[in-house]
């Protein structure tokens, strides 16, 4: 476990991977989770929180709100430029940089009408008024004191998928942890050396290896608990530390927050522009479980039942 007092030092660059989701709980759009890595020759765990803080990155509740996503617009656009290259113009290009299958297989799955609900309106980026020359400043920051980006993906689950993952695994919480597992394991075969790996605490739970699906349990050493983390050595991938607030307490982990948010707000904003479009006058929800969303599932059932939108796309 990584605690503020003792920052990781090493010969060898620290690789140090953070892990986090976005919209487990609402009740319109996707669970998105997403992993970034960092390279970093040590990790004082504090002191980068604080430069982080000073900078504008933190956990997304705070930094990034419904209607509030310029900061992590900029920031998100920097973060895919560093890895790639080149400033992402659309959702689908930015999907393309980072989603773990990709555009076309999220797409596969979904009946033509539930995919023109989510697909049909490719916005353009940046779509929130995110200026991606801040974001460089924010990265230039972090360089400053060593921190280099090293990889960025997401997966994005739909409320389709969700439903049909919910069904297989029983609960919101497997199916979120199930998403970890699939980043983790890309982010390993992609490093081919050990890792430290921080993700935030799914569901309060305290024993995760009775709920792995893709972490093969007889790889795993006994764990370490305390009363902020769940850690485990894992053969061939290297430290998980399941941590509370750890969107709050560490910058890799925060930096995937605030990714994550955007993900799930561009998804949001496709899927609202879609429901506009079609009808002006319904309210743009965040899809949440609040007053706006509940009038907006109330005001919008006439209108997909004529467009044969099924519940299972649209409500988890």
């Amino acid at each position: 476990m990584l605690t503020s007092s003792s920052p990781v030092v090493a010969s060898a660059p620290v690789l140090l991977l953070g892990v986090d989701e976005n919209g487990l709980g609402p009740r319109l759009g996707p669970l998105i989770a997403t992993a970034v890595g960092l390279e970093l020759e040590e990790y004082p765990r504090a002191r980068l929180q604080r430069i982080a803080a000073r900078v504008g990155i933190g956990d997304s509740k705070q930094t990034s709100a419904f209607g509030q996503m310029r900061v992590a617009e900029g920031l998100s656009l920097a973060i895919v430029e560093a890895l790639h290259g080149r400033v992402p113009q659309s959702v689908d290009e930015l999907l393309e940089l980072v989603e773990l299958d990709g555009p076309q297989q999220l797409r596969a799955p979904c009946p033509a009408a539930a995919r023109a609900q989510c697909w049909s309106f490719d916005v353009a980026l940046p779509a929130f008024e995110g200026d991606v020359a801040e974001g460089r400043n924010q990265l230039a920051r972090l360089r400053k004191h060593g921190v280099v980006l090293h990889s960025a993906r997401s997966v994005v689950t739909c409320a389709g998928r969700m439903n049909r993952e919910l069904r297989r695994l029983g609960s919101r919480t497997s199916v979120d942890l199930a998403m970890f597992e699939r980043l983790v394991l890309a982010a390993a075969r992609d490093a081919q050396v050990d890792m430290t790996v921080v993700l935030g605490m799914v569901g309060g739970i305290r024993d995760y290896e009775r709920y792995f699906t893709l972490l093969p349990v007889s790889d795993l050493s006994a764990a370490t608990r305390s009363k902020l983390a769940v850690s485990y050595q894992v053969r061939g991938i290297g430290t998980l530390s399941f941590e509370i607030d750890a969107d709050a307490r560490h910058l890799p982990v925060a930096l995937a927050s605030m990714l994550g948010k955007y993900v799930r707000e561009l998804s949001m904003e496709r899927q609202n522009r879609f429901y506009a479009h079609h009808q002006s006058d319904l309210p743009r929800p965040s899809g949440y479980y609040d007053p706006v969303t509940r009038r907006f599932v109330q005001e919008s059932l006439r209108l997909r039942q004529r467009l044969g939108i099924v519940d299972e796309c649209f409500e988890r």
